[in-house]
C-alpha cells in the first residue's frame, strides 16, 4: 500500500516542531556555556537591641543544617601575589578594592547596627542556574557554633539571584564561676558540656538581582547588603626569558697588538 503523503498543514507543523526543538536545544547549550566573571560584595550587620520587633523567636531552637560553601582565601599584601587578585576566584579582596566602603562606614557610625562581616571577592557564574555557595562565619564561638554562621549562594539564569541561609545565634549568658557556691559551680560545669543556642535568628531568602545595583535584604535582627558587578579579568602576561645565542659573526675578534707593533 502506498503511504499517504503529508498534507501541507501537517508538513508545516512537523517542520515547526523540529525548529522549536532545535532552537530550545541550542539555547540550552548556549546557556550552559555562558560564563561571566563578577565581583561580589556583601555586608552583614545585626540590629541593636534598641530596635524593637513584634516577631517572636523560639527559645533553644533545634539544630539545623545549611549548604556547605567555598571558603574565601585570605590575601596578605606582604606575602601574596597581587596578580592572583586579577585572575583567581574566591580570594578575599583588600579594602581598597571593595565597592561598599562608604556604606559600611555609615553602618559603623550608627549605634543601632553592628557590622559582623564585610567581604568582597571575584568568581565565575554560569548561566545554568547552579548555586555557588560561600561559607559564612563571624563573631565569637560557643559550643561549636559561631555568632554568625551559614552560607550565601549566587546563581545566574535570565537574572542574577542571591540565596541567603544566614543564622545569628544568641548564646547563653556566662557568669564568673568563682562567685558561685560549690553546688552551683558543679551545675554550671555540667551545663557547659551542653551545646546550647538560646535563640537563633535566621535570614533565609532568595532574591532576584540586577548587576551594578545595591540590594538590601531586611530582617528583624539582620541586615544584608549585596552588590554584584561584571568583572573583566586581566590577561596573564608571561615574561619569557630571552636567551641570545652568539653567532660566528657576532663573536668578537681578538687582535694581537704585539704582532702589529712588530710589523710597523
Amino acid at each position: 500500500m502506498q503511504a499517504k503523503p503529508f498534507s501541507h498543514s501537517q508538513l508545516t507543523w512537523m517542520l515547526l516542531s523540529v525548529f522549536l526543538t532545535l532552537q530550545s536545544t541550542l539555547a540550552w547549550t548556549a546557556e550552559e556555556k555562558d560564563e561571566t566573571w563578577y565581583q561580589i560584595e556583601v555586608i552583614i550587620a545585626k540590629r541593636g537591641a534598641n530596635i524593637e520587633t513584634l516577631e517572636s523567636f523560639a527559645f533553644r531552637p533545634d539544630s539545623i543544617a545549611w549548604p556547605q560553601g567555598r571558603i574565601l582565601l585570605p590575601f596578605d599584601p606582604d606575602t601574596s601575589d597581587f596578580t592572583e587578585l586579577e585572575n583567581v576566584e574566591f580570594i578575599a579582596l583588600p579594602s581598597e578594592q571593595r565597592m561598599l566602603n562608604n556604606e559600611v562606614q555609615t553602618l559603623h557610625n550608627n549605634k543601632s547596627y553592628q557590622v559582623l562581616m564585610h567581604q568582597s571577592w571575584r568568581q565565575i557564574l554560569q548561566g545554568n542556574k547552579a548555586i555557588n555557595w560561600i561559607d559564612i562565619k563571624a563573631g565569637s564561638t560557643w559550643a561549636g557554633h559561631h555568632h554568625l554562621e551559614g552560607s550565601l549562594g549566587f546563581s545566574k539564569g535570565r537574572f542574577l539571584h542571591v540565596h541567603s541561609q544566614l543564622h545569628l545565634n544568641q548564646f547563653p549568658s556566662i557568669v564568673d564561676k568563682s562567685d558561685l557556691p560549690e553546688q552551683a559551680r558543679s551545675l554550671m560545669t555540667w551545663q557547659s558540656w551542653v551545646p546550647t543556642v538560646e535563640r537563633r535568628y535566621s535570614l533565609i531568602q532568595r532574591r532576584k538581582m540586577r548587576s551594578k545595583e545595591l540590594h538590601y535584604l531586611d530582617h528583624p535582627k539582620l541586615v544584608l547588603l549585596v552588590k554584584i558587578i561584571p568583572y573583566e579579568p586581566a590577561e596573564p602576561i608571561l615574561e619569557a626569558e630571552i636567551v641570545l645565542e652568539a653567532t660566528p659573526e657576532d663573536t668578537p675578534t681578538l687582535v694581537d697588538l704585539t704582532v702589529l707593533n712588530v710589523l710597523e
